[in-house]
């Protein structure tokens, strides 16, 4: 959606972010492009822009025109990592080279390790070689054993540090998808969910409730997945 509202009924219908990753899943650009197409896409594009290089890859020329409306709502939206992710994607179409280091890292396993309780981890490792996400249990050997531990001091230059963020980022999530509601009367019911003991799963229950979970769901994943694709650029890492 361009207008930054909690989504409308009478606009475009909702993405089904299932048969979105059903489709990059199975490597089918022509399913990709079957499911985005018609639909309210700007709630999920760091999920969506994962799978334009599938579609120029395959398509070539027949998927520049994807891939632009990808680039050019990124750029609109200007959220976490949507300016990075927007760079990559221009860079597939003039088929140029990515500006830094490609890893095939797990964005979805980056958010979760760099988002978690700060009092269980304070971070972990990326693996520059193999795109692997460890913990920082990973390299205590008294935990995990000494042939699966491990090693930083081997290989300094292998892995690349993250520190957890814990969950102040996503509670602003949370605040951020109340404001773009339209209804008075459930934005603020959102709004005062989210403060105090409790306020993640109290916030859970009320977008259930309403049904807005798909919504909030897209909406929250992409901004995880754009902060870890912005911590990675920020170290010279792009995901391949």
């Amino acid at each position: 959606m361009l207008l930054h509202d909690w989504p409308s009924r009478k606009q475009l219908p909702a993405l089904d972010l299932d048969a979105l990753r059903a489709s990059m899943a199975s490597n089918d650009a022509a399913q990709f492009v079957a499911v985005v197409m018609g639909c309210d896409v700007d709630d999920a594009l760091q999920q969506v822009g994962a799978g334009v290089p599938m579609v120029l890859q395959q398509q070539g020329d027949q998927a520049e025109s994807v891939s632009l409306s990808v680039i050019n709502r990124l750029s609109w939206r200007g959220g976490p990592g949507d300016q990075v992710l927007a760079e990559d994607l221009l860079a597939g179409l003039r088929r140029e080279p990515l500006a830094g280091t490609v890893v095939p890292v797990d964005l979805d396993m980056l958010s979760t390790e760099m988002e978690s309780d700060g009092s269980w981890s304070s971070g972990g490792y990326v693996d520059l070689r193999t795109g692997e996400v460890y913990g920082e249990s990973a390299t205590d050997a008294v935990l995990v054993g000494e042939d699966v531990a491990i090693d930083l001091d081997e290989e300094p230059d292998r892995w690349l540090r993250f520190d957890s963020i814990g969950s102040r980022a996503g509670w602003q999530d949370m605040a951020d998808c109340a404001q773009r509601l339209r209804d008075a009367r459930l934005r603020e019911r959102l709004e005062l969910a989210i403060h105090g003991t409790g306020a993640f799963r109290r916030f859970r229950d009320l977008v259930h409730d309403e049904e807005l979970a798909e919504q909030w769901y897209a909406f929250s994943t992409d901004r995880r997945l754009g902060r870890a694709r912005e911590f990675l650029a920020g170290g010279g890492i792009r995901v391949g």
